[in-house]
C-alpha cells in the first residue's frame, strides 16, 4: 500500500508540474534552445508518470482508463508515426531525430502525456482543477520573465534569450499564441471556484499582463484566434440552460463579445497601435515558412512515386524533400539556403511525411474533438465552466496544429489539455475502461504483460530520445564554446563527449570536420617541424574520418555530402593526391541529394580554377547562376573567369553585380576596381577602390591598387598617401619603398609598376 500511495503520489504530481513547466521551463545556457530544453523535460517527466501510473494500477490490480474516443483517436497518431518510419526506411532521424518534433518517439510522448494525464486527472473530481492552476502559475513564470527581460533587455537568463523577440515559452509567435489562450483562460476562470481565493489575483495579474503583451507581440493570426475564442465562450453563456429570457443570456455575454470585437479591431488595425508604442516595445521577428502552395508542391512530388502515397516519405524528413523538390522561385529570396523542416503547418506536413495513413490519423483526432465539442453543446449546462474552457482551449491549440507549425510548448501543452478534457467529460458518469491486472488467468497475466512490455518501451524509447537530445546539446555547446573564444581544443572535448554518448550523430561528426578544418587551418599558417607534420597528419585523419561518418550514419543528408566535399576541397588545394575526384564525387552526391542547390556547381567550379581549368569553371558558375541568378560568389569568380580571358565588357558586369548584391563586401568593390584598371578606366576604377578601403582601412591591396589608380590620374600626392599606408602596413616589402621613393623625387613609376 505504502508503494501504491509513493507511485500514485509521483504520476499525479508528475502531471501538474508538467502544466506549470511546459510553457516555462528552460536551461539558463547559450547551448541549450528553449525548444530541447522543453522535449527533454517532457521526455523524461512523462516516463517517470507513466511508469509511476502503470506501478499504481499494478498495485491496485486494476488499469483506469477514462472512455474517450478522443483517448482511442489520438493512439492512431504515434502508430501512424512508427508504420511510416519503418516503411520508409526506420532512419535514425526518424524515430528519434535531434531535438525534431515530428519523430516516432515525440509522438509517443505526447500519447503518454494524453494517457497520463487523463487517466491521473480522472481518478480525483479536484484534479481538473489543480490543473488548470498550475496552468496560471505556469502563465506568470512566463510573464514575470518576459516582463524582466523586455524591461532589460542586456539581462538574456543565461544566454538562453539572446535577442528581443525571443521567450521561455517558445518563439516570439509561440509567445503570442500560448499568451492568448492563458489570457482566455484567466478571464473565463474568473468568478469560479478555480481561480477563488489568491488565485484570483493571479489570473487578474495574468490577464492584464497578457492583454499587454498581446498588443506587444501583435501576430495577426493570434488576434483572430483570440476573436473566435471569445465568440466560442460568448456562445457558450448565451446557450447554457439556465433561466431567463434571451436578452438576459446574451447580457451574460455581453463582456465577451465586447473582446471578441476588440480583438477583430486589432486583427485589422493591430499595427496601427504597434506603431504607436514606444520603440523598446515595437518589437518584431521575422518568420518565414513554405506557403500553403509551397507545401502543396512538396507533397504532389512526394506522391507523384505511388509507393509513398500511402506512408509518405518518412517522419522527420520534410527538410529532405524541401530540398529535392522546392520551387527555384525560392532561390531568389534570402533565405534560399534555409533547410525547411515543415510546411505551412504542422499537421499539413505530417500529410506530406506520412501520406495517406497521417491523414487519416489526424483526421481521426479531429474527428472525435469535433464529437466531444458536439456532445457538450448538446448537454450543455450553466456553471460548466471547465470544461468550456478546456474544450475551448483545444480546439484553438488544435486549429493552430493546422495553421502553423507550433514549439514543443504548444504541442506539448495541446496533449495535455486534451487529457485534462477527457478527464473532466468522463468523471462522474463513471465513463472508464478497467482492465484487470491480476495473476489469475491469461486475461489478467496478459494484461499484466502487456503494460510491463509499454511501460519498458516508452521508457527504452524515452533514453534514447535523452541521448539524442544531450549529444545535439553538447554539440550546441562546442559551437558556443569556439564561438567565444575560438579554442578548438574545448570543443573537440564537447564533440567527443557528445559522440560518445550518441555515435551515430551525424551533426556531431559534421561539426568535427569543421573544427578539424580550423585547426589544419591554423597549423598550416603557423608551419613546424616533424612533430608538427605528425600532429597535422593525425588531424587530417580524424578530419576525414568524422566526415565518413557523418556519410555513413545518414547518407540521404545532402549537409554530410557537401561537409565532405569541402574537407576535400580543401586538401586538393594543397595537394593531396586524389582529394579533387573525391570532392567531385562528394559535390555529385550532393546534388543528388539537394538538386535545387547552386552550392554543388560553385564548389565544382572552384575545383576547375585550383586547376586552370577556366572553361570548365565557367561551365559550372553559368549553371549556377541559372539556379540562383543572384549568387555573389558564382558572379565573382565569373568575372575573373572574363577577365582572364580578356571579356572585359562581361566581366565588368559580373564584378558590378556583385557589388549590388553584397554592397558592404570590400572583396567586391576589391573585384570591380581590378577589372576597371584592367580597362584602363583609372577614374571609376579608383571609386571603387576607395569604396573597398573605406569598408576595410587596412585592405593592403585595394589600397595599392588605389595608389596606381591616382597616379595614372596624375594625383601624385594622393598616390604617395595611398602607397605609404600600404608600405606601413607591409613594412617588409622594398618594392614599395622604392615606388615611394620615386614619387617623392618626382620620377615616373613605369619602368616599376611593370
Amino acid at each position: 500500500m505504502r508503494y501504491l500511495v509513493r507511485s500514485e503520489t509521483t504520476a499525479r504530481w508528475s502531471v501538474l508540474l508538467l502544466f506549470i513547466l511546459v510553457p516555462s521551463f528552460f536551461v539558463p545556457a547559450p547551448w541549450m534552445g528553449v525548444a530541447q530544453a522543453k522535449i527533454l523535460l517532457a521526455t523524461v517527466a512523462g516516463v517517470v508518470a507513466l511508469l509511476a501510473w502503470l506501478l499504481a494500477s499494478l498495485n491496485e490490480s486494476r488499469l483506469r482508463i477514462p472512455s474517450s474516443p478522443l483517448l482511442a483517436a489520438s493512439a492512431l497518431v504515434p502508430v501512424a508515426y512508427l508504420v511510416s518510419a519503418l516503411a520508409t526506411g526506420a532512419s535514425w532521424e526518424s524515430f528519434v531525430g535531434q531535438g525534431a518534433q515530428d519523430t516516432v518517439m515525440n509522438a509517443v510522448v505526447w500519447y503518454v502525456l494524453l494517457l497520463v494525464s487523463a487517466a491521473v486527472l480522472y481518478a480525483g473530481y479536484d484534479r481538473v482543477p489543480r490543473a488548470l492552476r498550475a496552468f496560471l502559475a505556469g502563465t506568470s513564470l512566463v510573464l514575470l520573465a518576459q516582463i524582466i527581460h523586455l524591461a532589460v533587455p542586456s539581462f538574456s537568463f543565461g544566454g538562453a534569450l539572446p535577442i528581443a523577440p525571443s521567450s521561455i515559452a517558445g518563439s516570439w509567435h509561440d509567445l503570442g499564441i500560448f499568451l492568448a489562450l492563458a489570457t482566455f483562460v484567466s478571464i473565463a476562470l474568473l468568478g469560479t471556484p478555480v481561480a477563488g481565493g489568491y488565485w484570483r489575483y493571479v489570473a487578474l495579474a495574468n490577464t492584464l499582463a497578457g492583454a499587454f503583451f498581446l498588443i506587444v507581440i501583435n501576430y495577426a493570426d493570434v488576434w483572430l484566434g483570440f476573436f473566435f475564442l471569445c465568440l466560442f465562450y460568448a456562445f457558450f453563456l448565451y446557450q447554457t440552460r439556465a433561466p431567463g429570457s434571451g436578452v438576459l443570456r446574451l447580457r451574460r455575454a455581453w463582456v465577451w463579445l465586447a473582446l471578441a470585437l476588440a480583438a477583430l479591431g486589432l486583427y485589422f488595425g493591430g499595427s496601427f497601435v504597434h506603431a504607436a508604442l514606444p520603440g523598446p516595445l515595437q518589437v518584431a521577428q521575422i518568420e518565414v515558412r513554405p506557403s500553403w502552395q509551397g507545401t502543396f508542391e512538396i507533397g504532389k512530388k512526394v506522391f507523384a512515386e505511388p509507393s509513398r502515397a500511402f506512408f509518405g516519405s518518412g517522419p522527420s524528413t520534410f527538410s529532405r524533400e524541401w530540398g529535392l523538390y522546392k520551387p527555384l522561385s525560392v532561390n531568389a529570396t534570402q533565405f534560399w539556403n534555409v533547410d525547411f523542416y515543415h510546411g505551412v503547418g504542422f499537421i499539413p506536413t505530417s500529410f506530406v511525411t506520412m501520406g495517406v495513413i497521417g491523414f487519416l490519423a489526424w483526421g481521426a483526432v479531429c474527428a472525435a474533438l469535433a464529437w466531444s465539442l458536439f456532445r457538450w453543446f448538446r448537454e450543455m449546462a450553466s456553471g460548466a465552466v471547465v470544461r468550456t474552457v478546456l474544450a475551448g482551449s483545444a480546439l484553438y491549440l488544435t486549429a493552430f496544429h493546422i495553421l502553423y507549425v507550433p514549439g514543443p510548448a504548444l504541442s506539448l501543452l495541446t496533449f495535455l489539455i486534451f487529457g485534462a478534457l477527457i478527464a473532466h467529460e468522463c468523471s462522474g458518469g463513471g465513463r472508464e475502461w478497467a482492465i484487470p491486472l491480476s495473476g489469475e488467468g491469461w486475461k489478467g497475466r496478459g494484461a499484466i504483460a502487456g503494460a510491463i512490455l509499454f511501460g519498458l518501451l516508452v521508457l527504452f524509447g524515452g533514453v534514447q530520445s535523452a541521448r539524442s537530445l544531450a549529444s545535439d546539446v553538447l554539440v550546441n555547446r562546442a559551437a558556443a564554446a569556439y564561438a567565444r573564444g575560438g579554442d578548438t581544443q574545448i570543443a573537440l572535448r564537447s564533440i567527443a563527449l557528445s559522440l560518445m554518448i550518441l555515435p551515430n550523430n551525424d551533426r556531431a561528426h559534421r561539426a568535427g570536420v569543421e573544427l578539424g578544418l580550423a585547426q589544419l587551418s591554423k597549423m598550416i599558417a603557423e608551419g613546424g617541424g616533424e612533430s608538427a607534420r605528425a600532429e597535422l597528419q593525425g588531424i587530417l585523419n580524424a578530419t576525414i574520418q568524422h566526415g565518413l561518418a557523418a556519410i555513413s550514419i545518414e547518407d540521404r543528408n545532402y549537409q554530410n555530402w557537401l561537409t565532405l566535399a569541402r574537407l576535400y576541397g580543401e586538401l586538393a588545394g594543397v595537394g593531396v593526391e586524389g582529394a579533387e575526384s573525391s570532392a567531385r564525387q562528394a559535390y555529385a552526391e550532393v546534388l543528388k541529394n539537394n538538386p535545387t542547390s547552386p552550392l554543388p556547381y560553385l564548389g565544382l567550379a572552384q575545383l576547375d580554377l585550383a586547376k586552370g581549368d577556366d572553361g570548365a569553371a565557367r561551365g559550372n558558375l553559368e549553371t549556377a547562376l541559372r539556379i540562383k541568378p543572384d549568387l555573389a560568389a558564382a558572379h565573382f569568380l565569373l568575372s575573373q573567369v572574363e577577365a582572364r580571358a580578356g571579356n572585359f565588357g562581361t566581366a565588368l558586369e559580373h564584378a558590378a553585380t556583385v557589388t549590388q548584391i553584397a554592397g558592404e563586401d570590400p572583396l567586391g568593390w576589391y573585384n570591380l576596381g581590378t577589372v576597371l584598371y584592367a580597362q584602363k578606366n583609372y577614374e571609376i576604377a579608383a571609386s571603387a577602390l576607395e569604396r573597398a578601403a573605406s569598408l576595410q582601412s587596412n585592405y593592403g591591396n585595394a589600397l595599392f591598387l588605389l595608389g596606381l589608380s591616382y597616379y595614372r590620374l596624375d594625383r601624385r600626392e594622393d598616390a604617395l598617401a595611398a602607397l605609404k599606408v600600404v608600405a606601413a602596413l607591409n613594412p617588409g616589402d622594398a618594392r614599395l619603398g622604392e615606388m615611394i621613393a620615386a614619387l617623392e623625387a618626382g620620377r615616373s613609376l613605369e619602368p616599376i609598376s611593370k
